[in-house]
């Protein structure tokens, strides 16, 4: 499926409009690693600031890995830029208590990977932020951490959580609460897609 334009995605919540919001993975790491040198920082600095490995950090930088929608904006801060830098185009924040699946766009760093329906905040300067994740089969993604917490809802398929130095298996309608700062990642172990309501402290759309 391409991103050059947009298309209309069906899924079993609704159709929602994936727009290339976000850069191919090539010219975001480029653009990350040039970020870096700008300001003096090693590979070694960054990933220690953002909770990543180094080796990952490495792989960003060269197009062969994607960070989640949270670890680049975490990516951001440790680089002292606004994560606007590093978007084509940015979700612009807007209120609504209530969110309407058939008005949801979805937002990908590249084809083949997450998907992201960012969710209204319903007014300004709420501490909860949210969005549905759509994962595909076999789907790994990076270990990381940050502050706040985070809440998890899987609305479908099998997802396998490693949460500090614990693992749990989640099906359709399990849930899960940890403290982000423990060491996290997930991996879709089921056959098809997953698709996981997330609610965390952590702000990933920056306020206006």
């Amino acid at each position: 499926m391409s991103f050059d334009e947009r298309v209309t995605r069906q899924k079993g919540d609704g159709q929602f409009l994936i727009s290339p919001q976000f850069p191919p993975a090539v010219s975001l790491g480029r653009a990350l690693r040039q970020r870096r040198k700008e300001i003096g920082k090693t590979m070694r600095q960054v990933a220690f600031e953002v909770g990543l490995s180094e080796g990952f950090i490495s792989q960003i930088e060269r197009g062969l890995s994607t960070p989640s929608l949270i670890s680049l904006y975490n990516l951001a801060s440790a680089l002292g830029a606004s994560v606007e830098a590093f978007l084509q185009q940015v979700p612009h924040p807007t209120y609504s208590m209530v969110s309407h699946a058939s008005e949801r766009h979805g937002y990908s760093i590249e084809a083949e990977e997450r998907v992201y329906q960012l969710l209204q905040r319903g007014f300004p300067d709420a501490r909860l932020n949210s969005c549905i994740t759509h994962m595909p089969p076999g789907y790994v993604s990076e270990l990381t951490r940050h502050e706040g917490e985070d809440f998890l809802y899987l609305i479908e398929g099998e997802m396998l959580y490693e949460i500090g130095d614990r693992q749990y298996r989640l099906t359709a309608g399990d849930t899960l609460h940890f403290p982000a700062s423990l060491p996290h990642r997930a991996c879709n172990v089921g056959p098809g897609e997953a698709r996981e309501l997330w609610v965390g402290t952590t702000r990933i759309i920056p306020e206006r």
